[in-house]
């Protein structure tokens, strides 16, 4: 799929803004701050992800939207603007006074620490680059819990209209056999060096933060790069990993305190729950508390850095 902008309208509408979004999308999270901090009304238009229920996603109707079946999708009067990054940075470049200079320092390190937080291409890989392509394989233990929730029958329709298919399969295996998906030693060994890939990310954003000489990320105003970082500390938290990544990082700890407290972080997730996610995330909890095998894999992992 081609990313940013489109030169096409794909619904006729006469609202500004309109998004298509999950609740437990990482990158919907991103956009729905995004328009909040830049007070965009928009038309909320909720599609569901397997973890959250359906294949909403691979529905005729979406695919219209989105040929590649993945969400975010935002709409500026009625053109489709595609990939996350692409839609944040449009945002900001539409509204209020966030304009700022691409020769500046500051809009370099903007720049530097939003592109580092993305998720770009194949999600399993170049971990070393983008702290954002980790994330997927450390939700794998919340993907089981929540599919647990999920009728498989809903799974087998993505064999049919998902057009990523590998995907498909993953969650139906992730449905089937559970959190013991994750002893296969290829998911096992992904899930490690994801975490220990994300946590050097974590190491240098810790000294950057250390170093900054305002209360955000980039200085005092708060940016793309702290939206971007914003949904990867909290779904750390959700999955049962920060406490282990944000050990010895009182930084990054004081800074997520911080940005829990921004409304636009309650506005853009707090308050866009979703009843799989809840139980996923407690089940989750007590699979971390008694499972042998995420108990032994949070020990060790936990003493690798």
């Amino acid at each position: 799929m081609p990313i940013g902008l489109q030169d096409y309208t794909v619904e006729e509408t006469s609202s500004e803004w309109i998004l298509y979004h999950n609740d437990f999308s990482l990158c919907s999270r991103k956009v729905r701050i995004c328009l909040f901090e830049n007070g965009l009304d928009y038309v909320s238009k909720h599609i569901d992800l397997i973890e959250t229920g359906k294949y909403e996603v691979a529905s005729k109707e979406f695919l219209k939207i989105n040929p590649g079946a993945t969400v975010p999708v935002l709409l500026h009067r009625g053109r489709p603007i595609y990939e996350s990054h692409e839609q944040i940075k449009y945002i900001f470049h539409h509204a209020r006074d966030n304009k700022v200079s691409e020769e500046t320092d500051i809009q370099i390190a903007i720049d530097y620490w939003t592109e580092k937080a993305s998720m770009v291409g194949n999600p399993v890989t170049e971990h070393k680059k983008y702290a954002g392509n980790t994330i997927g394989p450390l939700t794998f233990p919340l993907f089981a819990t929540m599919l647990s929730y999920v009728p498989v029958f809903e799974i087998l329709k993505g064999l049919i209209f998902h057009p990523i298919r590998q995907r498909v399969v993953i969650f139906l295996m992730l449905k089937i056999f559970g959190i013991n998906f994750l002893k296969l030693a290829p998911i096992k060994n992904l899930i490690g060096s994801s975490f220990k890939d994300l946590n050097s990310h974590l190491v240098e954003l810790e000294i950057k933060l250390s170093s900054s000489e305002g209360q955000w990320l980039i200085g005092d105003k708060f940016t793309l790069a702290d939206i971007s970082w914003s949904v990867i500390l909290h779904r750390l938290e959700e999955c049962g990993w920060s406490y282990l990544l944000f050990k010895n990082k009182p930084f990054v700890e004081a800074y997520y305190a911080k940005i829990k407290k921004r409304q636009s972080f309650i506005q853009g997730i707090v308050f866009q729950s979703n009843p799989n996610l809840e139980r996923g995330i407690s089940d989750l909890k007590e699979y971390i508390d008694q499972n042998l095998f995420l108990k032994s894999l949070h020990k060790k992992l936990g003493k690798s850095i």
